[in-house]
C-alpha cells in the first residue's frame, strides 16, 4: 500500500522523526509537501471558500489532504494511507500497511487512528486484520492523522470538496455533514496510530503540539458561553451513561472507547 506523509517544509524535525519511525517498521513513505498557512493570501482562502471561511491554517490542511486524494486517481492507486507528520504508531503497523487486501470493497475511508475517544459502530464487525477488527463508523470521531482513502473515495472527496466550509477532519469524519454522511467510513479497533497532542502520558507524550490549535483556541466559547457549556457538561455526561447503553440494546450499533495499541 503506498503511504502519503504530509509534512510542511518548515517542520524538518518532523520529517526526521517520522521516517526514522517508518523505517523501524520496515514502511516507506511519500512525502507531500503541506500548504503552508502563513503563505496562503486571502484570495486563494477565498477561492475555496465555501459557505463561510476558514482560517489560513484550516484551508492549508485541508489543500494537502487533498493533494493526496489528487494523487490516489493521478497515479491509479486502489487505496493509499494519509498520514500527518505528529503521529504514534503501533508495532501492527507494519503488517497492517503491508497491502490493502483487507480493505473493504465497499470502503471509501478507513479510519485507523483514534482521539482516544467512544464512538459509535456497527456491533458487527465488518473484516479483520490479525487482532484488529473493522467496523463502520456510525458517529463522529475527529482527527485526520491517520486514514486510509480508496480509488472511489478519493474520487467523492475531491469532488465534494471543489468548495469547502469545514475543517478536513470534519468534513469526512461527522456524519452531521452532508460530506462525511455521503462516505462509507470505517473504523479500525484497537486503532493502529493516536496523534501526539491526544496523547495524555507524559512519558509518551512529545509536546509536538498542532499547527491549528492556535487558530482554534480562538474559536473557543467564552463568558456567558463558556458558563452555560460548564453547567451543560454533567448533564450531557449523565445523559450519556443511559442513552449509549440504551442505544446499543435496542439496535445492531454500539458505543466504544477507541484504544491505541
Amino acid at each position: 500500500m503506498k503511504l502519503f506523509l504530509i509534512n510542511l517544509d518548515r517542520q524538518p524535525e518532523r520529517l526526521r522523526r517520522m521516517t526514522s519511525l517508518f523505517e523501524e517498521l520496515g514502511l516507506s513513505f511519500t512525502r507531500v509537501p503541506a500548504v503552508d498557512g502563513t503563505r496562503l493570501s486571502q484570495a486563494e482562502i477565498e477561492r475555496w471558500r465555501g459557505a463561510r471561511a476558514l482560517r489560513a491554517g484550516e484551508t492549508a490542511c485541508f489543500l494537502s489532504h487533498r493533494e493526496c486524494w489528487r494523487r490516489i486517481l493521478e497515479e491509479g492507486l486502489p487505496h493509499a494511507a494519509v498520514f500527518e507528520d505528529d503521529l504514534h504508531v503501533g508495532a501492527g503497523a507494519s503488517a497492517l500497511l503491508a497491502d490493502g487486501d483487507w480493505v473493504p470493497e465497499d470502503a471509501d475511508v478507513v479510519k485507523i487512528e483514534t482521539k482516544l475517544q467512544r464512538a459509535r459502530v456497527d456491533k458487527a464487525p465488518a473484516g479483520a486484520v490479525g487482532d484488529r477488527r473493522l467496523h463502520r463508523l456510525r458517529s463522529r470521531h475527529a482527527g485526520a492523522g491517520g486514514y486510509i482513502v480508496t480509488r472511489k473515495g478519493a474520487e467523492k472527496l475531491l469532488r465534494m470538496s471543489a468548495r469547502f466550509d469545514s475543517p478536513v477532519d470534519q468534513f469526512i469524519f461527522d456524519p452531521a455533514l452532508p460530506s462525511a454522511a455521503s462516505l462509507v467510513i470505517y473504523q479500525l479497533l484497537p486503532a493502529v496510530c493516536v496523534q501526539d497532542f491526544v496523547v495524555r502520558e507524559p512519558e509518551v507524550a512529545l509536546g509536538l503540539g498542532s499547527d491549528l490549535h492556535g487558530e482554534r483556541v480562538e474559536d473557543k466559547p467564552r463568558g456567558t458561553a463558556k458558563a452555560w457549556r460548564e453547567v451543560k457538561r454533567p448533564f450531557v455526561q449523565l445523559g450519556g451513561l443511559f442513552w449509549r447503553p440504551l442505544s446499543a440494546a435496542v439496535s445492531d450499533r454500539k458505543w466504544v472507547f477507541v484504544t491505541f495499541t
